[in-house]
């Protein structure tokens, strides 16, 4: 009887993995949450950078900016270790004619450009100062980045998923009713 009540009692608690009163295995919705909460999560951000990305290049405008001058700074990245990074500031024409001066707001070793060199970039007509660089690196690589970490944590989410499926899938325990 105190078996019994204590099997009771554990069958209404919280539980990831458990074995039921009649030997079946059970498997909570927060195994499964657990398994695949990161994969997801990345690749949800990466999707959501992509959209905003495209976003952008379906409302920006195209032109050519002039380098007028660079920001450099110490940086560090895992490949290079520490690095001088950049950040270029474009003149252009803005959609109502008048010559404006902007920067992506963002930095890389690869933007050391020349003053006055002259670079395609995308800047939106409704904002001044919002310009990105026609390149991979300004458009698409974190989400591109973000998306391959997550498709590589699939790979573990799948390993524990397919133990936990064939946890579940041996059948039933005999029980010591």
């Amino acid at each position: 009887m105190l078996h019994t009540a204590l099997i009771r009692l554990n069958m209404t608690q919280l539980y990831l993995l458990r074995i039921g009163p009649d030997g079946r295995r059970q498997a909570s919705w927060r195994v499964w949450v657990l398994i695949f909460l990161l994969p997801v999560l990345f690749l949800g951000t990466a999707a959501a950078l992509a959209y905003e990305s495209q976003s952008f290049l379906a409302n920006a405008r195209r032109t050519t900016g002039e380098v007028v001058r660079v920001y450099a700074w110490e940086g560090w990245n895992p490949w290079d270790g520490a690095t001088i990074d950049y950040s270029p500031v474009f003149r252009y024409r803005f959609a109502d004619g008048e010559m404006t001066e902007a920067s992506t707001g963002q930095s890389s070793p690869n933007w050391n450009h020349a003053i006055g060199s002259r670079h395609d970039i995308f800047f939106t007509p409704d904002q001044k100062r919002d310009v990105r660089q026609d390149n991979f690196e300004q458009l698409w690589a974190l989400p591109a980045a973000i998306g391959l970490i997550g498709l590589a944590l699939l790979v573990p989410a799948g390993i524990a998923a397919f133990f936990v499926l064939r946890w579940l899938n041996r059948g039933t325990v005999a029980s010591n009713g």
